[in-house]
């Protein structure tokens, strides 16, 4: 249809469109006026801009639901690994963690996490409306979505406490969430394998994800486990739906161990199935098989109950080594025993502090170097440099790609705000949708366009509640991905 006797801030012409939908791309023009879509088709009425796009691919920009650019957004609010990509929002405070609230019970939980930059503001965001502040003050280039985390709430009112919160301590908590939903929060996350958030029961979430629910906000969930008992950590999470009414992302699934290679496929029908009685569930994927965690969270769940300091002070004794020894080396109940998922030749270090120059290499690698056995040089690391990451394998291509194709799948990078020159990172910092788009679209065709762009945009949107953005549409936002392919 042909547009006439309009003026537009911008028009870009001759693009071939893919609306987000999922709908087959068709060719047309799109005008914008100040920040929003006003015209999509034959556009010929005058614009202070106008950009000949020919050859080139339009979409909605791209959202990615499970980002952690909560603290990095401050020191690099331009986000240019993202927007490279074609990402103009961030779903931050997954798996647990989020900007507040801080209290001095929890504080310490957070010292070794992605802030150091900004200790000074942690003592002012006791609140999640404190942090909400900033960030609405922040001059960015991304829209932020953001999730308050269960990890924040309980270790705020109960610190890294093993036990079963009282009435009074629900409560507090109740009260926290209820706050940070009052102010904007899109939901509350998980990080059931991380502290304080191992320490909660079923109970407690679905008190806290009652909370939720009343604001038709979602869970999102880093599950208990997911290797050997990821069958029973997603019943959890579906028991947690029906006991609250709250709408559950699963986040990042994927399945950790080659003897649990396929339970993916059971994962999904599981998904299916309980959709069918009003359950609504979804869940995201990233399209790598190596994951990214500190390598603390790798020591069995006794170790690490107490803080930092306590948990360095028990690896230096000679018989709890040897007791950690030999959990590690067999198959853990009560905890995710990442570290005989992946193998010593997939744990690889990612950044460090103390030991740049052993990034990139892995724990076999570290043990010829350092002559140790494995175990003893991750007792070395560990000890001398507690907030040391590692990349971890122990994945599945084809669980990844099964996933990847699934419907009921979106697509993220489990990834933050990252300097250009900070090192070494997880690739998925710089090309977890790039990759989408290059790999699985364009060269093994594992996805068609259309569906890969649903997944990254429409499909969060819709979970978010994000009614502006999303689609290519008359009315919607001007967030765009302009890309060749």
């Amino acid at each position: 249809m042909k547009r006439l006797d309009k003026s537009y801030d911008l028009v870009f012409k001759n693009l071939k469109i893919i609306d987000g939908t999922g709908a087959p791309a068709f060719y047309g023009d799109i005008g914008i006026k100040n920040d929003t879509i006003i015209d999509i088709g034959k556009i010929s009425g005058q614009a202070l801009r106008e950009y000949d796009c020919s050859g080139l691919i339009a979409a909605p920009g791209f959202i990615d639901i499970h980002n952690h650019s909560d603290f990095s957004i401050f020191q690099e609010p331009a986000a240019r690994n993202f927007t490279s990509q074609g990402v103009t929002t961030l779903v931050t405070g997954n798996c647990g963690i989020s900007g507040g609230p801080f209290t001095p019970k929890n504080k310490e939980i957070f010292e070794s996490e992605w802030i150091d930059s900004i200790q000074d503001k942690l003592s002012h965001w006791s609140h999640f409306s404190d942090f909400a502040l900033d960030l609405e003050k922040l001059k960015k280039s991304v829209n932020i979505v953001p999730l308050v985390g269960h990890g924040n709430i309980r270790g705020a009112v109960m610190g890294m406490e093993n036990k079963k919160a009282s009435r009074e301590q629900m409560d507090q908590m109740k009260q926290l969430l209820q706050e940070s939903m009052e102010i904007g929060c899109f939901g509350m996350s998980t990080g059931l394998i991380y502290d304080p958030g191992i320490h909660s029961d079923t109970e407690e979430l679905i008190e806290l994800a009652k909370i939720i629910a009343k604001y038709d906000g979602i869970y999102a969930t880093h599950m208990r486990n997911e290797s050997d008992f990821l069958i029973d950590s997603v019943i959890e999470a579906i028991t947690i739906a029906r006991g609250s009414g709250v709408r559950v992302q699963i986040s990042h699934l994927k399945t950790s161990g080659k003897r649990n290679f396929g339970l993916d496929q059971t994962v999904l029908q599981l998904m299916e199935y309980y959709r069918r009685f009003g359950v609504e569930i979804t869940c995201d994927t990233y399209p790598c098989i190596f994951g990214n965690t500190g390598l603390e969270n790798c020591f069995p769940l006794w170790t690490r109950t107490k803080g930092m300091v306590h948990f360095q002070n028990i690896l230096k004794q000679k018989d709890n080594q040897k007791k950690i020894k030999y959990e590690l080396s067999r198959p853990s109940i009560g905890w995710e025993n990442i570290l005989l998922d992946a193998g010593f030749d997939e744990t690889i270090i990612s950044d460090s502090r103390k030991f740049k120059e052993y990034e990139g290499k892995s724990i076999n690698e570290l043990s010829v170097i350092l002559k140790k056995d494995p175990f003893d040089t991750i007792f070395y690391l560990v000890i001398n440099d507690p907030t040391i990451s590692v990349l971890v394998g122990g994945l599945g291509k084809e669980d990844m790609e099964y996933v990847l194709q699934h419907p009921l799948s979106m697509i993220c990078s489990d990834a933050q705000a990252t300097k250009k020159n900070k090192g070494m990172c997880h690739p998925r910092n710089y090309r977890a949708f790039t990759k989408v788009l290059s790999k699985y679209v364009r060269e093994d065709h594992v996805l068609p366009l259309e569906e890969a762009i649903r997944k990254m945009t429409s499909f969060p949107a819709w979970k978010l509640g994000l009614n502006d953005r999303g689609l290519i549409k008359p009315g919607f936002k001007a967030d765009l991905a302009i890309f060749d392919l």
